[in-house]
């Protein structure tokens, strides 16, 4: 399929104006001289200056000429020695179960086993007279052997109520005996279709739950309200413009998740230009189809910073739970591949039924034969309805087959790195090596081969997975090496890492691109959105190793500064 170039995309965003002219449209009301400015434009990649008015740029260039706009009113910012660059895209995140997480019980970057278990007993302490389930998220899978929390471990501090925390990468759940009791979860339970239940040798359930076995305890778990939603999303939007995003693509949305970002927007709280990507089961496709028509029709008219024209599509599961789809056998168990989530016909109908509808698809891939399976999807859609400029996207993808690395750019399928992850931390060291061996690990995350081969590459974060601080997934875009980690450290396979410019774009105009905002962000130039991040050093001039140190002092939506420390 054809695809207009992303440089030539900015380019007709430049070409409104000239990169540094000042069209007479009345003052500024906000300068910002004496910078670094990258403003993503091929045209003027440099400039010391912006000015904006409303919600607009109306100058880009030097200090004087951004000065010439300004009148008694306007706000001038001096920023020497800081680096602005275009307000930063995170193209896969959960803010809302980010948020939900951070309210809840989470138990998110403890290192020990020890700490884990302390946190989770000081909640149930907290909550006692509350009674219920204990709840929360986020326990590191390499803390446990083979990634496989005991219920007896758990049952040590919480005994008397049924307790359940889903995994950091939300494709595992620990229970409690209560808890697994509760669910009528016992060694007679079958494995859901999809799911797995982990087992002790007398086949009795151990307490770990995979993929869609998880749904037999998160079914009994209290619903949040509403108004629940609503406050944890706020906080997620402030933790947005604390780490400079203004653009993001929610990969997973339902009814609930949608109604908690029309609230936000109706009170003129949402802070963050949002794509959604309705989640739509790859088993059913006329139901999903018909579901995701009648969600986008419901939240069309809400606001222009909330657009639902997206799905998303979960094809496979997780290396960690052996449930990702592999084309050869996991080493540890040699009968075994994974699977993926729908049939080939049933796949191929969903897509085809929802880019027919006009509808943009994201899909979780993490296996290479998930993989394939999702290019051979978008190649029989495009057969089947011509070209359309849907932009379809695969995020993760830790393995990809080097035989489909040149699919991505002939089908127009957008790369969505999660690259926070392509280093050689416990997950890949300890978990997943003894299941793949050395030689799938070295070509795991190939964001560098992929870009050769033409491919566009964008950024996420998969927060609350990982981070949402775009730093530190950048830095390990450029070194492959563990970003909080000093001196010599091993890198995962470092003809992976990307140049600057490419990692650059990869937060701002291509995913600008995958939005489909190109044409109103993703780049400093005249007539765009004034979205923007000002970072307290240039990272641009040193080292590599040193971008996880940047931290943004001011986001600026559309011309309004949604975080600051200036």
């Amino acid at each position: 399929m054809l695809r207009v170039s992303l440089l030539a995309c900015v380019a007709v965003l430049a070409s409104c104006a000239s990169p540094s002219s000042t069209p007479t449209v009345g003052g500024a009301d906000t300068v910002i001289t004496g910078a670094r400015v990258w403003t993503g434009n091929p045209q003027q990649p440099w400039a010391s200056a912006v000015a904006v008015r409303g919600e607009r740029i109306i100058a880009v260039g030097t200090d004087a000429e951004a000065m010439a706009v300004s009148t008694s009113t306007t706000k001038v910012l001096s920023l020497p020695g800081r680096l602005v660059l275009p307000g930063l895209h995170d193209a896969h995140v959960h803010p809302l179960g980010a948020g939900r997480q951070e309210l809840g019980c989470p138990v998110q970057d403890l290192k020990t086993v020890d700490a884990v278990l302390a946190k989770i007993k000081s909640c149930a302490d907290a909550t006692k007279d509350r009674g219920g389930f204990v709840f929360g998220r986020g326990w590191h899978l390499a803390l446990f052997a083979q990634a496989n929390p005991h219920k007896r471990v758990l049952d040590a501090v919480v005994s008397d109520r049924p307790a359940y925390f889903r995994g950091e990468d939300g494709h595992s759940g620990w229970a409690n005996s209560k808890a697994l009791a509760l669910a009528g979860i016992t060694a007679a339970t079958k494995n859901p279709e999809h799911g797995v239940i982990e087992r002790d040798a007398d086949g009795s359930p151990s307490g770990t739950l995979r993929e869609s076995a998880m749904d037999l305890i998160e079914a009994l778990l209290p619903e949040p309200t509403l108004a629940d939603d609503v406050v944890a999303l706020q906080l997620a939007m402030k933790h947005l413009g604390e780490n400079g995003i203004t653009s993001i693509m929610d990969a997973g949305v339902d009814d609930k998740r949608l109604a908690a970002f029309a609230a936000l927007a109706n009170a003129g709280t949402l802070t963050t230009r949002v794509v959604a990507c309705i989640v739509v089961d790859p088993t059913t496709p006329a139901a999903a189809i018909a579901e995701a028509k009648a969600l986008r029709a419901r939240y069309a008219s809400i606001s222009p910073l909330l657009k639902v024209t997206c799905t998303k599509i979960y094809l496979d599961g997780v290396l960690e739970g052996e449930t990702a789809a592999l084309l050869a056998p996991y080493h540890d168990h040699p009968e075994h591949k994974g699977s993926l989530n729908a049939d080939v016909k049933d796949l191929d109908a969903l897509v085809a039924g929802l880019e027919a509808a006009d509808f943009q698809v994201h899909m979780h891939v993490i296996g290479d034969a998930a993989a394939r399976a999702a290019l051979d999807a978008y190649e029989r859609s495009q057969k089947a309805n011509g070209a359309k400029d849907l932009r379809p996207t695969l995020a993760h993808l830790q393995l990809v087959d080097s035989a489909d690395h040149a699919r991505f750019k002939q089908l127009g399928v957008v790369v969505n790195a999660q690259s926070y992850w392509a280093y050689p931390d416990t997950y890949i060291t300890d978990i997943n090596l003894p299941q793949v061996g050395q030689a799938r690990v070295d070509r795991m995350y190939p964001w560098g081969s992929l870009a050769r081969a033409g491919a566009v590459i964008v950024g996420g974060s998969d927060w609350p997975v990982t981070t949402v601080n775009p730093f530190f997934a950048m830095e390990v875009m450029r070194t492959r090496q563990d970003p909080e980690a000093t001196g010599d450290v091993p890198a995962l396979n470092a003809a992976e890492v990307l140049d600057l410019d490419t990692t650059l774009r990869a937060y701002t105009t291509n995913a600008a691109y995958l939005l489909h905002q190109e044409h109103e962000t993703g780049a400093l130039v005249v007539g765009a959105f004034a979205d923007l991040v000002v970072v307290d050093s240039d990272f641009t001039t040193v080292a590599a190793s040193t971008i996880s140190q940047a931290r943004p002092v001011l986001t600026m939506l559309g011309g309004r500064i949604v975080f600051s420390t200036l």
